[in-house]
């Protein structure tokens, strides 16, 4: 038996008596209404499940602190990264939390777990000079849809600060003027929105990108979609997650950077290259929705921390 849980957990389409059949483990994960929250939730529940080889809700429910515990261990074996682990078993919790609410646990055995020690200090992402920046920016080119589009996904990155999945819900009607300023709409963590005012270059480049955009018809179409995939028109998909890393790891590549680069590293570059041209910090909090400013202090990683190091200025 397979545990029925998954991210497309959806009540919508089910009416009456039949509500009444859906396992308290799916209920659970269809209150959250974050697509990111349910796929990283749905994937923490499904592979304790399958790591402690339990077949039904039943063994699921019967969990104890050793069961967590040894999938922790395992986890911390593997060498995953401290803050994936620590979200694994937030989610787990959340759901043994849910259970013992509708009494079919009588205890969390998640709750009291050790967690890996999170360094708190910076963000790993690296940051890039404006130099390294340009390279990748200019790397598509703008001779075809695919230079083009890919200079637009690149250019959202690194001129607003935003998530990769910020970048992956946009629409048309994302795109807006507000109080004289064109701005973009991001969705951002916990369903809100993010409205960030649009930089004259990130300007230029979206308009050349929609002049060519055919598949844009209206408000509600994905501003970007796969060229391999979306032949019917009436059926558009946003690219997926996958292919937004795949398209950033591409050129990274071709302007010859490290692998290590990610869409991360340009979040951290905005951030960073925002506080070195004097932008108040609680304005770059504002502007990458931060809900704690100590967050946005972590991606301050300005030349002159290493500049004054005394590292530097030592004589032997």
């Amino acid at each position: 038996m397979k545990l029925k849980i998954n991210n497309n957990t959806s009540l919508a389409n089910i009416r009456g008596k039949d509500l009444v059949q859906i396992p308290q483990e799916s209920v659970w994960l269809a209150n959250f209404t974050s697509k990111n929250t349910k796929a990283t939730y749905s994937i923490s529940v499904r592979e304790f499940f399958h790591f402690h080889r339990m077949v039904g809700q039943n063994d699921l429910r019967t969990s104890t602190q050793a069961h967590v515990i040894s999938w922790r261990d395992a986890m911390i074996e593997a060498g995953m990264a401290e803050s994936t682990i620590n979200s694994r078993i937030s989610a787990l919790s959340s759901l043994f939390n849910f259970l013992c609410e509708k009494q079919l646990m009588a205890i969390n055995p998640a709750q009291g777990i050790k967690r890996p020690k999170v360094e708190q200090d910076q963000v790993k992402a690296p940051v890039l000079t404006t130099e390294q920046a340009r390279l990748i920016l200019d790397a598509p080119g703008m001779d075809d849809f695919k230079g083009i589009r890919a200079t637009a996904i690149l250019s959202i990155y690194f001129y607003t600060g935003c998530r990769r999945a910020e970048v992956g819900s946009l629409k048309l009607k994302s795109l807006l003027e507000d109080n004289g300023y064109n701005v973009i709409d991001f969705k951002v963590k916990g369903g809100k929105k993010n409205r960030v005012p649009i930089h004259p270059e990130l300007n230029r480049i979206l308009d050349e990108y929609l002049k060519i955009a055919d598949h844009i018809v209206d408000g509600d179409s994905p501003l970007f979609i796969s060229t391999s995939n979306n032949r019917d028109k009436s059926k558009l998909s946003h690219l997926t997650p996958k292919s937004f890393n795949g398209i950033f790891n591409k050129y990274v590549a071709i302007a010859a950077l490290p692998r290590i680069i990610t869409p991360h590293s340009a979040r951290a570059t905005f951030i960073t290259q925002a506080l070195e041209n004097k932008c108040d910090i609680k304005d770059v909090q504002t502007t990458v929705k931060h809900a704690n400013i100590s967050t946005t202090m972590m991606y301050d990683k300005r030349a002159k921390k290493y500049k004054d190091s005394a590292s530097l200025v030592v004589k032997f």
